[in-house]
């Protein structure tokens, strides 16, 4: 019975080209889009799930916030002391272990002993010798995990690092120097792990000894329990340990250990603990990620997306096989004469359904794996072929289109299936069967969708566009930034100044520690004075050298540039002035007081900027203060040139004439800038990409649907030529139907979009207002797009011989 339901299925599937081709192309563009997202979606689960003991390990976070709000902030690190101390006051916990990591941007010189090779490292870590015990990385060079992390100057590489380094010849026991100057140390390779392996919020490219010099033993040397909240803890708990119960130890805890600490500076501290297994999807509103990390409420709106584009691909197949359904009339007829039963014509008409949703699943595959590059642009992701060849992927996929196919099918199997053989005997079945209401509604659904994705790509793109021409307070145009990577090169930033000041090419020099467009971590607390320390607001500091100003063209709008022999003037931005309440005329005879451990530091403005942005637009500009730096990190240069390739000979060329054994690194402030709208325009590739492919599944079903309308009415539409309609008329019959259908959908479309992307906008601090118009051009083009695909296929039966649709009456 079931290979001739195959056999019947295929027969109609071939006979009815056509219709066939259209319900195909429309399931196979459905299908491709819910496989792309479905994988993409999956490949952000299983974070940090190949670590032993997985689902014992926790990351500690800090909540920081002020009585009067001006700092609230959650963050993913916390003070140096409070893991250990965690795994000394209970017995709750089994391990701890502490990682340093100040970001991408953040490289440090390393280089082969006797060897003139050199290169600035980023994504290294400091970690303590605990590290291996917590997350699990193969390891290719090495005896005993536990004791790689344990010597000081001691380091652990990934396989790709020492591959750079040291080629085919084995790592193990080779020496490295990191830094340069009075900072460089010699430091052992201990051992060489397999990197990009498994799925993980930690990627390290080295990992350095906690016991090491520098930064280690800074980490180690701090006791303090309310400040330096720069340490990624990681706790090891008993397993079936209820991590909420030990939460709620943690403030006691916190005041047993710092209370004055926690006192000296003022602020309100939580401590919470995290999954490390929920760190990649669970961490939106966290600050100071180690890596990017995805956000759930993303992925659940990208799976909504593939729902409902597969579900516009089975409203077609639904639309058009009722519209089809007066075709079938005779054979379900005779059919049913010589004893077919209701059961058998649904289990028929469902096995032609199921039959198409299969074919469409078996084109989108390789057509998935041809797309993964483009998907990968489009989202960022890394998504490999094997991504796609994954049992729990195919066999989801597999499941969607068994439910696609039935979805897609079951109505038109009972509208099918429920016609009386005695009325197609009589002639009594009329071709328009089964396009009552339902599917008015689906057409209306289709719409819906379409113009409330329409709405929601030009809103994307008007924010999109508005930030991207927004006044950042600094001119991002022919800008670049030259890392000075270690304390020797910094010490030579005069030198290198004056060899780029030479150039024809370069109108202006400066130095900063952070150059804009670059994210800024440093803060402190300040409070005016004579004003209570406790009431302490944050803000953020950044040091620069005396001409900073005309390189970067932030405008000065009162005061002067600092000087070489300020040590305490500084110079704040109007968002400072506006958190400290200070008016902008008194603002230069003002002064800002930094409180610490009963210390406190006068700090004089002597000039105000204009706010310049250093973060994403979704964010307000923090208040920002400047001083004076004769060892800044970064070289910023302004070009006058458009030929960039002569420009960066010049200057790597005075680079290695003042220092020659350091690398010449560089990066374009424009590229910074566009980093911080990057999620933006993702979103609006995403948005326009699944657009375009979800209103050509629609047009795809209206075209096959206008086909079938006018082949009902061809009768109809030949009297009434030949009784003298015009073609105009003739076109109107048969579009007015859709335009009214438009006109509903506008009106259902219109609330929905507004609430969706106004919920989204409000993530922005600064954001576009939405304009009325937006949704008028989104139903505007609903309408012209339907026009065009309905006003094909009217026009041509409009002008069609009379005589060929009426010569059998």
């Amino acid at each position: 019975m079931f290979k001739n339901h195959i056999k019947i299925a295929w027969r109609s599937l071939t006979k009815n080209k056509l219709q066939t081709t259209i319900n195909l192309l429309g399931l196979t563009v459905g299908t491709v889009c819910c496989l792309m997202i479905l994988v993409y979606v999956n490949a952000q689960f299983g974070y940090d799930n190949h670590h032993d003991d997985s689902s014992s390990l926790y990351r500690i976070r800090t909540k920081v916030k002020t009585e009067n709000n001006s700092i609230d902030t959650d963050m993913a690190a916390a003070s140096p002391p409070i893991a250990f101390a965690m795994k000394e006051d209970f017995p709750e916990v089994v391990e701890a272990c502490r990682i340093v990591y100040f970001g991408e941007e953040s490289s440090q010189l390393l280089k082969v002993s006797n060897s003139d090779n050199s290169y600035y490292e980023s994504r290294g870590y400091v970690a303590d010798s605990t590290f291996f015990s917590f997350f699990k990385y193969p390891i290719l060079e090495g005896s005993d995990p536990i004791e790689m992390l344990k010597a000081p100057n001691s380091v652990v590489l990934s396989s790709t690092l020492a591959q750079k380094l040291f080629g085919k010849k084995a790592a193990l026991g080779q020496i490295l120097i990191l830094g340069a100057g009075e900072q460089q140390q010699n430091i052992t390779v201990t051992g060489v792990f397999k990197d990009g392996k498994e799925k993980t919020h930690l990627n390290p490219n080295y990992i350095l000894s906690m016991t090491s010099p520098g930064i280690g033993e800074f980490v180690r040397s701090v006791d303090n329990y309310a400040t330096q909240n720069f340490v990624y803890s990681y706790l090891k708990l008993v397993p079936g340990t209820n991590p909420s119960q030990l939460e709620k130890k943690l403030p006691e805890f916190l005041q047993d250990r710092g209370a004055d600490d926690l006192a000296a500076i003022g602020f309100d501290k939580t401590l919470l603990l995290q999954p490390v297994k929920d760190i990649h999807l669970y961490s939106k509103g966290i600050d100071a990620q180690i890596e990017d990390v995805s956000n759930i409420e993303y992925l659940l709106a990208m799976l909504l997306l593939a729902f409902i584009i597969q579900l516009v691909a089975c409203v077609n197949f639904v639309n058009l096989s009722t519209a089809k359904a007066g075709k079938r009339a005779k054979e379900i007829g005779v059919r049913k004469v010589i004893g077919a039963q209701k059961s058998s014509l649904i289990r028929q008409f469902l096995s032609e359904s199921v039959l198409l949703s299969l074919f469409a699943i078996f084109i989108s595959v390789p057509l998935s794996m041809i797309l993964l590059s483009s998907m990968n642009s489009l989202t960022g992701g890394t998504l490999v072929f094997l991504d796609i060849w994954n049992l729990k992927i195919l066999t989801l996929l597999l499941t969607v289109g068994l439910l696609t196919g039935l979805l897609a099918g079951i109505y038109p199997a009972l509208i099918l299936s429920s016609i009386k053989p005695a009325k197609v005997i009589k002639g009594m079945v009329s071709l328009n069967l089964g396009s009552g209401n339902l599917r008015k509604t689906l057409v209306v659904f289709q719409f819906v969708v379409s113009i409330v994705l329409v709405t929601a790509v030009i809103i994307v793109t008007q924010q999109l566009k508005f930030a991207q021409a927004k006044d950042m307070g600094f001119d991002k145009d022919n800008l670049l930034a030259i890392k000075l990577g270690t304390q020797e090169v910094r010490n030579n930033f005069s030198a290198i100044r004056e060899e780029y000041t030479a150039l024809s090419n370069v109108s202006e020099v400066a130095g900063t520690n952070n150059y804009p467009s670059a994210r800024i971590m440093g803060d402190m607390g300040m409070h005016l004075p004579g004003e209570n320390p406790d009431n302490m607001r944050a803000v953020f500091y950044n040091g620069i050298t005396e001409n900073y100003f005309d390189a970067v063209g932030t405008k000065l709008i009162a005061g002067r540039p600092l000087r070489l022999n300020d040590s305490t003037q500084i110079i704040v931005n109007k968002a400072t002035l506006n958190e400290f309440g200070i008016d902008l005329d008194n603002a230069l005879s003002s002064k800002l007081i930094q409180t610490y451990e009963g210390q406190s530091t006068e700090y004089e403005i002597v000039g105000i900027s204009e706010d310049f942005h250093f973060a994403s637009l979704k964010q307000a500009v923090d208040p920002m203060l400047l001083f004076m730096e004769d060892s800044p990190d970064w070289l910023v240069v302004k070009a006058k040139t458009s030929n960039f390739k002569a420009l960066l000979t010049n200057l790597e060329r005075g680079w290695k004439k003042v220092n020659p054994s350091s690398p010449f690194e560089y990066t374009f402030v424009n590229d910074g800038v566009q980093k911080l709208f990057m999620e933006e325009q993702r979103l609006a590739k995403i948005s326009l990409t699944f657009t375009i492919l979800a209103i050509f599944i629609s047009c795809l079903g209206l075209f096959g649907l206008v086909s079938y309308v006018a082949e009902q009415k061809k009768k109809e539409i030949g009297i009434r030529k030949v009784l003298g309609a015009s073609v105009n008329s003739v076109v109107q019959l048969l579009t007015k139907d859709f335009i009214k259908l438009v006109g509903i959908a506008f009106l259902i479309a219109s609330p929905i979009a507004y609430y969706f992307v106004q919920r989204w906008l409000e993530d922005f601090t600064y954001r576009i207002e939405i304009q009325w118009w937006v949704f008028a051009l989104a139903g505007g083009f609903a309408l012209v797009l339907t026009l065009l695909t309905v006003g094909f296929q009217s026009i041509k039966s409009a002008v069609a011989n009379p005589v060929k649709s009426l010569r059998t009456e």
